[in-house]
């Protein structure tokens, strides 16, 4: 259960003036040991006698702040009711004070608050203050605190900031606004931190290369007065020049005076490989910022591609994690499509420490359903945004199911649970003939996504699987989920209606997309007969075309979700040869192609335009742990209480390493022509199993020769 906080004693204050940042200042006359507690509608940076208090970047978390006012989407007003919250950071302060007086300051600024359009960045706080004799006082944000502009002039989140030390400003009042009406919790979830550093290369022309796509931003020093300029991109052009399609107007503007400066951006992050700097700076480092999540895995095999899928899976996962959300990308939008966040979230779980991380986002993703509808947003939190009500939608269902999966907490689904089945009825009012075809006015009612020949200029026509097919099927699956989330709760009080539900849905994705003539299903068209091969529709020849048609073009022709479909599928039935020859296919859409143009993480599209950095194809790389390593849990087992470690490529891959550290510990498999070792935690029921035998597996070290 989350902590609430109470706040109501506090006075919020601000400057009442939109994309203002300022400087917010009170003293504080104590030495006792203190605790801070703080609820900011903005972002902010928190400051005791000069000194910085705590690593933490872009504070608070983002979520759905509160209700805003007069809204309109698709060019219709939008009505729905959400539920609002705020995380509100609480620290340790009474390293940071001394006696007499103390200056508490806080760099308040825009943040995603204002970039959602919910008002005026606003904060507030209180100190509980523990005497030598354990006595307890609680002072507050009052209101007599005095502010003035801040020399960072410009803080947009989005897209940079401008950063003048040669400003002068005069202290005035605070303006006092009310309390918001949400609710206020005590923040669990990691915040963003450096989580390392990189040194650039100097390309020459005022352009540095950092080696790979990252989120962060660019550590610079000047001694003397000047104006710097900094863009920043993931691309260089044929003259070596920043491509100006992949900037997205990310810059960082610095005026300087005479004394030394170390500058970087203090409310935003930046993703770029190539950066331009103007001005006479030494650039120091680029330090690489995101949510503070370890990576809790490893794996490397003998296939490069296969080795450059996992780490650019990690850089582009990690890249996109940032204020709590799981983003599609980290500089044009970084919202939290739940397309993006469902699809990815099993792999994200297996191959890092995110537990914390995506139960705050299972509350984001609850806080967006509408409470009249039961209609679940295309991002959460919410923001206008475009999708489907498949493959986004569904990341209620989705999303706790893979985390109950991972972690085993049950409890996740004590509120989600009636949420999924709320979710289900909006679907079915928004079928025709028992197929999802529609969702709200006005808006994207998309079926898969990114299919190999969608470009900027022409994102849907190409889309041969239908959306309808691609939106039912994931209805499909979630009720299948659904059931068996019943069985694990105790609770069936739906599940007849359910499995009625999933035999209309199934005869009519039969009905209507099933050929008798040839056993496809859309014609297997992006992996349409693998869509149906998984909902256990068609005959012996739906998976027989898929396979003809996959081992003849040797390359997927798959969007985001038919992806991880086609894949997944060809592993599970047995075809492990032929979905690694897909995995490492050297084809035009293939990860291969994406190497050879210089990828260092995943792209948005196949064919490399728009963003360089996109995690939803990364959602494959779940396979090269559960596969290539063979570390599955079986199909009744939840938190790896159950395990089979069976290699399914060690023909195709001859050596392969790697590990997963799951809530029972950490399992590691290392296999080669001559022998496979296997470390096992306790307390996990396992067995080896190669070329049809099988032979259990104890706790600690476990080798066999082969």
């Amino acid at each position: 259960m989350l902590e609430k906080v109470d706040l109501k004693n506090c006075k919020w204050v601000g400057s009442g003036v939109k994309g203002l940042p300022v400087d917010i200042e009170t003293e504080l006359d104590f030495k006792e040991k203190a605790v801070i507690t703080i609820g900011c509608m903005g972002t902010y940076r928190l400051y005791i006698n000069g000194e910085k208090v705590s690593e933490d970047f872009y504070q608070p978390l983002n979520t759905d702040f509160e209700e805003r006012k007069n809204m309109e989407y698709g060019g219709h007003p939008f009505n729905e009711e959400f539920r609002h919250r705020l995380y509100c950071p609480v620290y340790d302060i009474t390293g940071y004070l001394h006696d007499g007086k103390n200056t508490l300051k806080f760099m308040l600024a825009p943040g995603f608050y204002e970039e959602y359009d919910y008002g005026t960045a606003k904060i507030c706080w209180k100190i509980d203050i523990t005497d030598e004799n354990g006595e307890t006082k609680t002072i507050y944000s009052d209101g007599s605190e005095r502010m003035k502009e801040s020399f960072v002039t410009e803080a947009d989140v989005i897209r940079g900031e401008t950063h003048d030390f040669t400003k002068v400003s005069e202290w005035q009042n605070v303006k006092i606004f009310e309390t918001p009406e949400t609710n206020f919790y005590i923040q669990d979830c990691p915040a963003d931190r450096v989580a390392r550093t990189v040194s650039p290369k100097y390309l020459g022309n005022n352009i540095y290369d950092a080696g790979e796509v990252l989120s962060g931003f660019v550590l610079l020093r000047s001694e003397k007065a000047q104006k710097i300029a900094v863009r920043y991109g993931e691309k260089l052009d044929e003259n070596g020049k920043l491509d100006e399609e992949h900037i997205y107007d990310q810059h960082t503007v610095y005026i300087t005076d005479d004394n030394e400066s170390y500058l970087f951006p203090y409310f935003t992050w930046l993703c770029f490989r190539y950066f331009e700097v103007m001005g006479d700076v030494d650039v120091v480092e680029c330090d690489v910022v995101h949510s503070d999540v370890a990576v809790t895995s490893s794996f490397e095999c003998s296939d490069d591609t296969l080795n450059w899928l996992y780490k650019a899976y990690i850089r582009t996962q990690l890249a996109n994690m940032h204020c709590g959300i799981p983003s599609d990308c980290p500089h044009t939008e970084r919202r939290g499509y739940t397309g993006d966040g469902q699809l990815t979230c099993s792999a994200a779980m297996m191959q890092l420490d995110a537990q914390k991380f995506y139960k705050k986002w299972i509350g984001d993703i609850c806080d967006c359903q509408d409470e009249k509808t039961g209609h679940i947003q295309y991002t959460a939190p919410f923001a206008p945004s475009g999708g489907g009500p498949g493959g986004w939608g569904c990341a209620i269902v989705v999303v706790p199911y893979m985390y109950y999966k991972a972690y085993g907490e049950k409890e996740i689904f004590e509120e989600t649970f009636s949420r999924m089945y709320k979710w289900f009825s909006y679907l079915e009012s928004h079928s025709e003939n028992d197929l999802v075809t529609s969702d709200l006015p006005g808006v994207w009612c998309l079926g898969d996504w990114c299919v190999p020949e969608q470009n900027r200029l022409n994102k849907l026509s190409a889309n041969a699987i239908p959306e309808p097919f691609v939106n039912t099927y994931f209805y499909i699956k979630s009720m299948e989920y659904f059931l068996e989330i019943g069985e694990v709760i105790g609770d069936d009080s739906y599940s007849e209606e359910v499995k009625a539900r999933i035999a209309r849905k199934k005869k009519a994705l039969t009905e209507t997309y099933f050929s008798p003539e040839t056993g496809d299903f859309a014609k297997n068209e992006q992996g349409a007969n693998s869509f149906a091969v998984d909902l256990g529709l068609g005959d012996e020849r739906t998976f027989e075309n898929a396979l003809k048609k996959y081992s003849e073009t040797k390359m997927y022709d798959t969007g985001i979700f038919g992806t991880d479909i086609v894949t997944r599928v060809l592993f599970e039935k047995g075809r492990a040869d032929l979905a690694y020859s897909l995995l490492s296919s050297k084809g035009e859409t293939s990860f291969y192609n994406q190497i050879q143009n210089g990828a260092t993480t995943i792209l948005e599209y196949w064919n490399g335009v728009r963003s360089q950095c996109h995690p939803m194809f990364g959602a494959v790389t779940k396979y090269l742990f559960e596969y290539i390593l063979g570390i599955r849990q079986t199909k009744d087992s939840v938190a790896y209480e159950k395990v089979i470690i069976s290699p399914a490529c060690m023909k195709e891959i001859p050596e392969a390493k790697g590990k997963i550290t799951t809530v029972k510990g950490e399992i590691k498999v290392e296999y080669n022509e001559n022998k496979i070792s296997i470390s096992m935690p306790e307390n996990i029921e396992a067995a080896l199993i190669v070329d049809g035998k099988e032979t259990p597996l104890k706790a600690g070290e476990n080798v066999l020769e082969r």
